[in-house]
């Protein structure tokens, strides 16, 4: 005879709602080795990067798989090895100034000097490192001086995040310019710009001069062993458990985006902590889902509002869920036939040709976002979705909506 287990109180259901909120994080990038789970190749990737003198690198892949978290991670994991860190985030009005500005303020240099008066009493003050760009232009050699002069407290590794979103052409010159120049002089600090494939790749192809100096640090997508880490990980520490079919519904659905299995695990546990269980089960994840359907970000739902907008028996909504369930290559592009194949099982009947052809490139057109990015050229035409996180909430749902079954998703 089983023995139910003992009830779950006030006290302890307040304990590990908190924990769960506290370990599964969906809104924020990971900045703690402790949340951190899965990319243990890219974390030695980059401390084998800081270990080389001269050696810079770039951290590309596609939105959301982590690539700010593992700045962050790696960060921490630096600094506790006494290591000078210091990061920046991009934007769009962002140029070369106002970047390294923003890097050199995290930086604080302290200094004494002998006091006024007799005695051996000592005055301690204080200053950002930006003061060493001095008021005149700044450019790639004031700011090699000002890193020399900052790598006399130590080695020093500076991430600067999202440098595809910095648009102007002369400051992506001008970076290509510092990291030559830091990687001549040797300088004792070392440069990760982390941006999509894209922007990286660009920055290669027109400063030719830099390659020796850039190494390249690929994120893909994470695998469902690291995904189900993440929520497994989370899971105990909110001292509770999860099912073995849960983690896999939850990987299969996240599709390798770390984003949608925090945020499917955190609510899969709100689910069983409100029924007062310390288990997670495959049906708090359906609940889950439904629930992480209707808090998408805005700008995702009105994605596939613009993209599936139509006549009452429009097929874009099937087409755009076989776009989700296509086969992918490491970034993110899959072929045409791909998504014929996948389209083909949906509507039980392979689509028309001239038809299905017409309505893939209109998803990657303005009437209808665009929602897909088209690259290549006649044959060798490849698409990928313009914001990853888009693919996911297609796939769940059309898992929902019960047009596919989760073991349908290739992920």
């Amino acid at each position: 005879m089983s023995v139910a287990p003992p009830k779950m109180d006030d006290a302890d259901l307040l304990d590990r709602m908190a924990l769960v909120t506290q370990a599964l994080r969906p809104a924020a990038p990971i900045d703690r080795r402790s949340l951190f789970a899965g990319r243990s190749e890219q974390i030695s990737d980059v401390f084998a990067v800081v270990a080389q003198p001269g050696q810079h690198a770039v951290i590309y892949g596609e939105r959301g798989v982590g690539k700010t978290s593992l700045a962050g991670v790696t960060a921490e994991m630096l600094g506790s090895a006494d290591v000078v860190t210091a990061r920046a985030t991009c934007n769009a009005s962002d140029d070369f100034a106002s970047v390294w500005q923003q890097v050199l303020d995290e930086i604080v240099i302290h200094s004494t000097s002998p006091a006024l008066g007799f005695g051996d009493r000592q005055e301690a003050s204080s200053r950002s490192a930006s003061d060493l760009l001095g008021s005149g232009t700044v450019t790639p050699n004031a700011v090699r001086r000002a890193l020399e002069s900052v790598t006399q407290l130590g080695q020093l590794v500076i991430f600067i995040d999202e440098f595809d979103r910095l648009r102007d052409p002369d400051s992506r010159i001008l970076f290509a310019d510092t990291i030559k120049t830091l990687s001549d002089r040797v300088v004792d600090v070392t440069i990760f710009l982390i941006g999509v494939a894209d922007s990286v790749g660009e920055l290669i192809r027109e400063h030719r001069s830099i390659e020796r100096a850039l190494a390249q640090i690929h994120m893909p997508r994470m695998t469902p062993a690291e995904l189900a880490e993440i929520a497994t990980r989370g899971i105990a520490t909110a001292r509770m458990e999860i099912a073995g079919g849960a983690v896999k519904k939850i990987t299969t659905l996240s599709q390798g985006l770390p984003h949608y299995t925090q945020l499917l695990t955190q609510l899969a546990a709100q689910t069983a902590l409100g029924r007062r269980r310390a288990e997670v089960t495959s049906r708090d994840v359906d609940v889950a889902v439904a629930r992480a359907i209707e808090r998408a970000h805005q700008s995702i739902v009105e994605a596939y509002r613009d993209a599936t907008v139509g006549e009452q028996r429009s097929v874009y909504p099937q087409l755009l869920l076989a776009c989700a369930l296509a086969d992918e290559d490491e970034f993110g592009f899959f072929a045409a036939s791909d998504v014929r194949d996948a389209l083909g099982r949906i509507l039980d009947k392979p689509p028309g040709s001239a038809a299905f052809a017409r309505q893939l490139d209109e998803l990657s057109g303005d009437d209808r976002g665009p929602v897909l990015q088209k690259h290549g050229a006649a044959s060798a035409v490849r698409y990928r979705f313009v914001d990853p996180l888009l693919q996911p909430y297609v796939a769940m749902r059309g898992v929902s909506e019960r047009v596919v079954r989760v073991q349908d998703l290739h992920h």
